[in-house]
This record gives structure tokens, C-alpha cells and sequence, in this order.
């Protein structure tokens, strides 16, 4: 059994080892460095140039932008991923600033996308009633504010003590649903969290078996390993935090460390998974071995003929003069001799 401590260390032994390491996350980071200074100063930009006639395009850019962003920047995640387990298994030894978009390259994106996309619907679907509670929360937050402003300016005849307990208590239904979604949400994205690496082995073996087949061993495969998986997310933490601090200029170490730590990890569990079945096959050799030998038949052993003694013969040997004896004969058969026979 693997512990955290030695996958951490083993990432860094990684990404010491590897030339050109720190090149890989070049693209994600400069995007990530530009989408943040775009959002900072956006509010800015929209309130001076704002035109009534184009405030539709620039709702629609809104709101797909963001989508399109977040599905480059997850290729780009698994393109990453993919190339530092080669470099951890030893079949890349160095690393380019191109392998970040190698995934674009592959025979198998359409492959690669339909189970990034069916992953990402499962895990929608999960964090569901976390979404529902999020917009409780933030609904009755924002009718509460907007109820505080204008609260002196209605004539309404409903008691502001009424109106502040029912968005009170909105708020609270809102947080306790957001607290179970999350709680629900988390265990099934940790059990997820192996479908990338388990994609990539069965493209590189010629096994894919399709996105659900995927989703279901990666749900096997994490089974008493989810919180082993959480407590290396979590220890990363720190690292985010830098990473959001610096405008994601941090993430050129921060990246290539995460990434590689993930690798070692899927590499360890799948290990120890392996481990569990040899021993799991043996044992059910040895009890099979076992049963058969308790229900195996015992074989009859026969009882050994008694051995002619000299004595026997000699008595047997009499017994047949005996019966050959014409006086004998004579004997017997007047015996069997009927009065009428007598008579005559």
C-alpha cells in the first residue's frame, strides 16, 4: 500500500528528471494568464464601449466563450496528463512545448471527446441538487439584498418580518441542499477521476470499450481509494491557491507537479489492483485444490485371498479319491435304490 507522502515525492523525482518538463504547460498558462486579465478588466471595457445594438452578440460571447475556453483548456489537461505517464513509463524521454497539443494530433479525438463529454454529463447529473441549492442560496441572498434597498419605497401591506423569514428561510433550504449536493458530488467526481488514464490505455492497446465501460472501471478500480485520491487534491490546495494569486503564472510548476502526481497515483492504484487479483486467484486456487482433495473418493482396497496352505491341498486331494473310490460309489448308489428295485 502506497501512501501520499511517497506519490508526491515521486512527482517531484519526475519532473527533476525529465528535460524540457516546465515547457508543457506554457499554452494552458498563458491562456489561463490572459483569460484572467480579460475577466479583471472586462466590466471596465463593456461600461466604455457599450452599443445597445450589438449587446446581444456580446451576451452570447458571454456565455459561450467560457464553454469553448474550459473544453480547450481540459484537451490541453489531458494532452498533459497523457504525456508525462509516457515520460513516467518511460517511453518519452523528453518533453516539448508541442506535446501540450499532441492530444489534437490523435486518431482518436472523436473517441477522446465522446468520453470527455459523456463524463462531464454523468458528473453534471451528480452535482445536480449542488447546482439547485447554489441557486437557492444565491437567490434568496440577492431577493434579500434587493429587499433591503427598497423595502422603505413599498406600499406593500406584508410585514418586512414576514418577507425576511421566508427569504431567511430560502436561504437556509438553499445552503443545506447546496451542503448535501456536494457532499453527494464529490465521492462520484473522485470515482471518475481515473477515466482519462484508463482511456488512454485501452487506445493504446486497441481495447476501447466505450465511454460507460470506462466510467465503470474507473468507479471499480477507485473503490477504497477515493480518499486517498481526495487527500492528494487537497494537498495541493496550497499550490492553487498560488496559482490563482500569480494569474496562473504559477502553473508552470504547478502543473507539471499535479499532473505527474496524478500519473504516479493511477500508476500505484492500478498496481495495487493488480496485486488484489493475484492474490484473490491464488487463494481461489487453493480452496479448489482443497475442496477437491476433501471430495476425492477413497479407493476400496480388497482383502487379500487366503493363501492355500499344504494342509488344504492335502485335505481337498482326499476329497476327490474319496469321491472316486468304487466302493464308495457302490455304497451311493444302493442308497438311492428304490424297494422296488429290491424286490426284483
Amino acid at each position: 500500500m502506497f501512501t501520499i507522502s511517497q506519490i508526491r515525492a515521486q512527482a517531484r523525482q519526475t519532473i527533476n528528471s525529465i528535460p524540457g518538463i516546465y515547457y508543457l504547460p506554457i499554452i494552458p498558462v498563458a491562456m489561463t494568464f490572459v483569460m484572467a486579465i480579460f475577466q479583471y478588466l472586462r466590466p471596465t471595457v463593456y461600461l466604455n464601449n457599450y452599443d445597445p445594438s450589438v449587446s446581444g452578440i456580446n451576451i452570447a460571447g458571454s456565455f459561450f466563450f467560457p464553454i469553448l475556453y474550459g473544453l480547450l483548456v481540459s484537451f490541453i489537461s489531458i494532452s498533459i496528463a497523457w504525456t508525462l505517464l509516457q515520460a513516467i513509463r518511460g517511453t518519452k524521454k523528453m518533453v516539448e512545448i508541442k506535446d501540450a497539443l499532441a492530444i489534437f494530433n490523435s486518431p482518436y479525438l472523436g473517441k477522446i471527446f465522446v468520453t470527455y463529454l459523456v463524463k462531464q454529463l454523468y458528473l453534471f447529473l451528480w452535482g445536480l441538487i449542488a447546482w439547485i441549492g447554489i441557486i437557492l442560496s444565491l437567490g434568496a441572498f440577492f431577493a434579500l439584498a434587493i429587499y433591503a434597498i427598497f423595502r422603505y419605497n413599498s406600499e406593500s401591506s406584508t410585514s418586512p418580518d414576514q418577507t425576511l423569514a421566508a427569504f431567511g428561510i430560502m436561504l437556509i433550504i438553499g445552503l443545506v441542499v447546496l451542503i448535501a449536493g456536494v457532499i453527494l458530488y464529490i465521492p462520484q467526481n473522485l470515482a471518475y477521476s481515473q477515466v482519462e488514464y484508463i482511456l488512454y490505455d485501452q487506445l493504446e492497446n486497441n481495447q476501447y470499450a466505450g465511454p460507460n465501460a470506462i466510467i465503470k472501471a474507473s468507479r471499480q478500480m477507485m473503490k477504497g481509494y477515493k480518499g486517498k485520491r481526495f487527500v492528494l487534491d487537497l494537498s495541493f490546495i496550497g499550490w492553487f491557491l498560488l496559482q490563482g494569486i500569480t494569474f496562473g503564472l504559477a502553473g508552470i510548476y504547478v502543473l507539471p507537479y499535479y499532473y505527474a502526481a496524478q500519473a504516479h497515483f493511477y500508476e500505484a492504484v492500478k498496481k495495487d489492483n493488480q496485486m488484489k487479483e493475484a492474490a484473490d486467484f491464488n487463494q481461489l486456487n487453493q480452496a479448489t485444490s482443497t475442496s477437491n482433495q476433501v471430495e476425492k473418493p477413497t479407493e476400496e482396497i480388497p482383502s487379500p485371498t487366503p493363501e492355500k496352505t499344504p494342509d488344504f491341498q492335502e485335505s481337498i486331494e482326499k476329497t476327490v479319491e474319496t469321491t472316486e473310490n468304487p466302493f464308495t460309489e457302490a455304497k451311493m448308489d444302493s442308497a438311492i435304490d428304490t424297494p422296488l428295485d429290491h424286490h426284483e
